[in-house]
């Protein structure tokens, strides 16, 4: 079953170069890829590799503002690049932490997970692309249920702009993909897990007997 739907996300990226045009296909995948989980406070920022300009600079924005006294940047590649960029916008090096050896979204969260315990992390925000930030939080909340993970997006400003719609459309259609491998390869399903860790507990807390959504896979992704 999942191998056809692996099969059918691909079909589908094939067909929307074709059938969706601009805005169109902006609007769709927003709806489906896009999550936002902010955070007034939280133990530590983390961005993640894969696009050394708005992530970086986001993340600076956010420590500046005293979201987070840490910033974890993970990813093999562009992790010195992200770190520099951060020290160009106020992030003293004290602050900073390097993880280089992860080349995935799941070996970012695998290989941050002793990092994060050794730092006594228990709370984080997730800096990344807009589409990637639903696979990118579902991710995270399996690899360490321990934690509890926000996500806020940074968009580059090409993106933003007409000339620019066609390369993030292109990256958004791949990330349905990548969205299906996760579910063949890692049991993880993103679409299914809207709600924020902890949020059924705490309406049960308040003493609803019943939550929109609320079953095991609505809580957190299962492998």
């Amino acid at each position: 079953m999942k191998k056809f739907v692996l099969l059918g996300a691909l079909v589908f990226v094939d067909c929307a170069f074709f059938m969706f045009r601009g805005d169109v296909f902006r609007d769709f995948w927003e709806k489906c890829l896009v999550v936002s989980v902010p955070m007034d406070h939280a133990d530590a920022l983390i961005v993640l590799g894969g696009e050394p300009l708005a992530r970086p600079q986001e993340a600076a924005r956010l420590y500046g503002q005293g979201i987070a006294p840490l910033v974890f940047v993970s990813g093999i590649g562009d992790h010195g690049e992200n770190r520099r960029i951060l020290l160009r916008n106020g992030v003293p090096d004290t602050a900073i932490h390097i993880e280089p050896g992860s080349f995935s979204t799941f070996t970012n969260a695998l290989f941050l997970r002793p990092i994060l315990r050794a730092a006594h992390v228990r709370t984080a925000l997730i800096v990344t692309s807009p589409f990637h930030t639903r696979r990118a939080l579902a991710t995270f909340r399996r690899v360490m249920p321990g934690i509890r993970f926000g996500v806020i997006d940074a968009s580059i400003g090409w993106w933003r702009r007409p000339e620019g719609q066609g390369d993030v459309n292109r990256f958004a259609a791949l990330e349905f993909v990548k969205t299906a491998e996760y579910w063949l390869c890692y049991g993880i399903m993103p679409f299914g897990y809207p709600l924020e860790s902890g949020v059924v507990e705490r309406i049960r807390a308040a003493g609803l007997r019943r939550v929109p959504g609320d079953s095991p896979k609505s809580l957190r992704p299962s492998v």
